[in-house]
């Protein structure tokens, strides 16, 4: 069997882009988790600033 020039370009481009799109589709879902990870630890950061502003409110409240 011969393979003529577009016969080996067509199997190289079907041997190469799957691989590439599985790589790019990773970095972007990377991208976006560390994105949400970022954004739950600020939202965890505000809550426990809220949360120990309420149990000092409480602390002096309670002591009153």
């Amino acid at each position: 069997m011969v393979w003529d020039a577009t016969g080996i370009l067509l199997f190289l481009v079907w041997l190469v882009l799957p691989p590439l799109y599985v790589l790019l589709l990773g970095r972007h879902y990377l991208r976006r988790c560390a994105d949400a990870a970022q954004k739950a630890v600020w939202a965890r950061e505000e809550l426990r600033k809220a949360l120990e502003g309420v149990r000092s409110v409480l602390r002096t409240g309670a002591g009153n």
